[in-house]
């Protein structure tokens, strides 16, 4: 038998070895046969699906049985984070009582960032592929700074808006301002989310209530209800169109509790010929007010009869046109952290959309229902369509997340230091080495031992510096906003941003909940990875980490998260739950005074477990009170009087340009990109914190002059400023900050100075290490 024979015999057996292995034995049970990750493009059939970088989107799947299966399956989901490491989410898929080539659809989720393909692939329990990999080439998700519209039930025709600056209209097939501004629709309920995240990429939602289909479809699916109520209490903004049926939505428990109003029980519509139209104009336009009349050639079109409660306010008219008009058309109030409002009308059916000013109109609607300064094209900068995933990103985004991963007292290794060593070992290995070899011993063949030698001194040696100069003790500095509602429905919001550093090379488990100090019931917590669009790429090592599902609870916690030696990873997490009946940490005892509904008398108790609550101010009807220190168990008497307007009070005392220049570097500390890290020794006790006025009240913060634009792209949902208005009078707002603490990670974090709880672990057991932490708190304190 000949070498070459042999050769071949040899690989065909390795071949059947392959192809018999465990891993390859099982025929494919179940074919992916389509998915979508992201909202589809209104305005475009072949546009690519809406997605925005580092925010949660629903994934809607097609599948095909293709085998009998008895056992539950489940939909991986992987795709790659900011810094190039694989993540991976999976659902369970439970396909009892179908029949092979049966297809079906279910919703996942995905949270991409600016590269690397995303892959699907379904697994039974115990992490076999049964299915072969499908693979989303076409998701391309965009910057931060795009404002994101998504209608629900209807793909809003002649959706169009003014050119800024201009009274131009933009072309209704076209980018809308320069790209900045994005419609995608979803027509179809089964395609909604049932989970609350999975609208987070969007910035406005709009729902049409005018398809009496979609109508029923939604009203008769409970959890796709519940995802869209919770995404709006959790700072979501919602605009609700009630036109041909409100008599249908007014009976539906769950969209009544979003409308801000009632809708009359008796007569829910009315049926006009026209309907006169007035509206705020931008504050740079030359009029304070823009009109219009919705009329039908013959006949008549439906409006909603709507009677604001008393925590609403009408929007249209604007209070100085309401002698004009008497009925409301549209009324706005606040839920949860985000606000709703109702236009008595269908903005997806004639007359409006023959109306000739519907572009002004829908200006409006993003301004009024969305973000107000932020809808004119976010930061200015236009995008073309489909262009590839750019690095821009919000100012703000950048000072916070360079606040919480730089570690201060640490002795940073600057460029040129490192450039003189390298330079200075390159010297010693070349010259003075030949010249010692070549002069003084006069035996070159002596480099193969000393060349080994100096190399490995220098390795430990440089091991050693950076090991005394960077610690052996892991670091955590975290950053906590609170938000407390004290209304009817008692519940506590929290945002989270912590960076974990890490000096050894080693995997975590991640898990954000609210601490028992705040609500006895926690709600759904959601944690993921901090980054950037300029974040490093894949490396040659696989690295992969999971994120934990457990029934309803979706990404609470990730885990075998891999940190390198002496690097950072950065987190956030978002998380709820109610507040105690019985004793809840804030409770409201405001009223206004009788005779007089313009005014708010009264005291508050404040049980928040922190000692002091400093730098509190009071915001009422647009003004600025402020109030100082506020102390644990303290009852506090509200005196309103000689106050100061709010974008005044934040444009002079937010500190907004303190704020950004944190985005530069922090206290003379290196940035994030630089991964530095030190001693666990405590800072000095001139640390003040981060400045978090202009991020909590952003627009407010801003100044009026021109090109001064919104630095707060992906962090909108936590502005506030829409609340800022001279007719809220529903409710009273207490904004303060706690002073930083440090200490023991455990002793920390599990303590009263800490709103929640981190659980971080290294195979299972939690972790020592020192810990940073800082606090903001807001209260929406309701008056009666």
């Amino acid at each position: 038998m000949t070498y070459l024979q042999e050769r071949g015999r040899l690989a065909a057996f390795l071949g059947c070895l392959f192809l018999c292995s465990p891993a390859q034995a099982e025929s494919p049970r179940i074919k992916i046969l389509s998915a979508r990750a992201g909202y589809p493009d209104a305005r475009s059939e072949s546009g690519a699906p809406i997605a925005k970088f580092g925010m949660w989107i629903p994934v809607d799947v097609e599948f095909e049985l293709l085998g009998e299966n008895t056992e539950l399956l489940y939909l991986a989901i992987d795709t790659p984070d900011s810094d190039g490491i694989q993540s991976s989410l999976s659902l369970s898929l439970n396909v009892d009582g179908l029949k092979p080539g049966s297809t079906f659809r279910r919703i996942s989720y995905v949270r991409p960032a600016s590269s690397g393909e995303t892959t699907l692939t379904v697994q039974s329990a115990n992490g076999t592929p049964v299915s072969e990999p499908f693979r989303l080439r076409s998701l391309r998700p965009r910057d931060s700074l795009t404002y994101v519209v998504l209608s629900l039930g209807s793909k809003l025709p002649n959706f169009e808006l003014p050119r800024p600056g201009s009274g131009d209209t933009e072309s209704t097939v076209g980018p809308l301002r320069g790209g900045r501004v994005e419609l995608g629709a979803i027509s179809n309920a089964d395609q909604l989310p049932d989970h609350w995240f999975g609208y987070e990429s969007a910035d406005l939602v709009v729902l049409s209530t005018s398809s009496p289909e979609f109508l029923s479809q939604l009203i008769g699916r409970q959890r796709k209800r519940a995802a869209l109520t919770e995404w709006v209490s959790r700072g979501g903004r919602l605009a609700i169109c009630v036109g041909t049926n409100a008599h249908a939505v007014r009976q539906d428990p769950t969209l009544a509790r979003l409308i801000p109003s009632e809708i009359s029980n008796s007569s829910p519509i009315r049926s006009v010929s026209q309907l006169p139209l007035y509206w705020q104009a931008r504050e740079n336009s030359q009029s304070s007010t823009l009109s219009g009349t919705l009329a039908v050639k013959s006949g008549s079109f439906p409006v909603a009869n709507l009677n604001a409660n008393l925590a609403a306010r009408v929007v249209i008219p604007p209070a100085h046109r309401g002698t004009e008009t008497k009925e409301p058309v549209a009324i706005q109030s606040a839920f949860g952290l985000g606000r709703t409002t109702i236009i008595g009308f269908d903005l997806d059916r004639p007359p409006f959309t023959e109306f000739p000013r519907q572009a002004e109109f829908w200006d409006w609607v993003l301004r009024e229902c969305g973000a107000s300064r932020t809808s004119v094209g976010s930061e200015g900068k236009s995008r073309q369509p489909n262009a590839p995933p750019s690095d821009d990103e919000d100012e703000v985004a950048v000072a916070l997340r360079s606040h919480v991963d730089t570690f201060e007292n640490i002795p940073v290794v600057t460029f040129g230091t490192v450039a003189f060593l390298i330079v200075l070992y390159i010297v010693l290995i070349a010259p003075i080495e030949y010249y010692f070899l070549k002069r003084i011993l006069g035996r070159l063949e002596v480099t193969w031992i000393t060349f080994p030698v100096i190399a490995l001194t220098i390795c430990v040696l440089s091991f050693l510096s950076a090991s005394s100069m960077k610690g052996k003790e892991l670091r955590v500095n975290k950053v906590d906003v609170v938000d407390v509602s004290a209304g009817p429905e008692g519940r506590v919001f929290g945002t989270t941003w912590v960076t974990v550093f890490s000096p050894r090379i080693d995997q975590f488990s991640v898990g954000i909940i609210p601490s028992e100090d705040w609500t006895k019931s926690p709600g759904e917590s959601l944690v993921g990875w901090l980054g950037s669009p300029r974040a490093g790429r894949a490396s040659l090592l696989q690295r992969k980490y999971a994120y934990q599902t457990d029934g309803d609870q979706i990404a609470d916690r990730m885990i075998g998260v891999p940190i390198q030696i002496w690097s950072t990873k950065a987190f956030v997490a978002n998380w709820t739950g109610r507040l105690d009946d019985r004793a809840p940490v804030v409770d409201s005892r405001l009223e206004h005074p009788v005779g007089d509904p313009t005014k708010a008398i009264g005291t508050f108790v404040n049980r928040m477990p922190f000692e002091a609550v400093t730098d509190c101010v009071a915001f009422y009807a647009g003004q600025a009170y402020p109030i100082g220190t506020i102390v644990k168990d303290q009852e506090v008497r509200l005196v309103l009087d000689h106050g100061q307007p709010a974008p005044q009070w934040f444009q002079e005392r937010g500190q907004l340009a303190d704020l950004f220049s944190r985005a530069q570097a922090f206290g003379g500390a290196a940035p994030a990109g630089s991964r530095s890290s030190g001693p666990a020794v405590a800072p000095s006790t001139s640390f003040m914190g981060l400045p978090l006025w202009g991020m909590l009240f952003h627009e407010a913060s801003l100044r009026n002059d021109e090109g001064v634009v919104p630095r707060n792209a992906s962090l909108r949902r936590l502005d506030q400023s829409w609340r800022l208005t001279a007719d809220n009078r529903a409710e009273v707002i207490v904004v303060g900050r706690v002073a930083p603490n440090f200490g023991p990670l455990g002793t920390l974090f599990g303590g009263s100075e800490s709103p929640s709880r981190l659980q971080l672990k290294d195979n299972g057991q939690s972790v020592p290490g020192f810990a940073r932490q800082e606090t903001y708190v807001r209260l929406y304190l309701p008056v009666k």
